[in-house]
């Protein structure tokens, strides 16, 4: 998602807004998936620290941490594979 939204005219989360003739309904876009996960984390940050955190600050930080997790769980099935062959 992050990079559908940076590609077109940089990453101002304009691929969340939701209407006709947005980035959105493009049919690049048709297949992106997430927006109800990035919807409830701005709900809950705006209940905890109100108008500070905008959307395209969690794209941005939701694509780190998802990059991260896959990383590590690559890293430890990896290191698991190793240690499976040792006699």
């Amino acid at each position: 998602m992050l990079f559908h939204d940076c590609f077109v005219e940089g990453c101002d989360a304009s691929v969340m807004i939701e209407g006709s003739g947005t980035e959105r309904t493009d049919p690049a876009n048709l297949s992106l998936g997430g927006f109800n996960v990035i919807d409830a984390a701005k709900r809950l940050l705006e209940v905890v620290c109100p108008a500070t955190v905008s959307c395209s600050d969690i794209l941005v930080l939701a694509a780190r941490d998802a990059v991260t997790l896959v990383s590590i769980m690559y890293t430890n099935s990896c290191q698991y594979a190793r240690n499976s062959f040792k006699p």
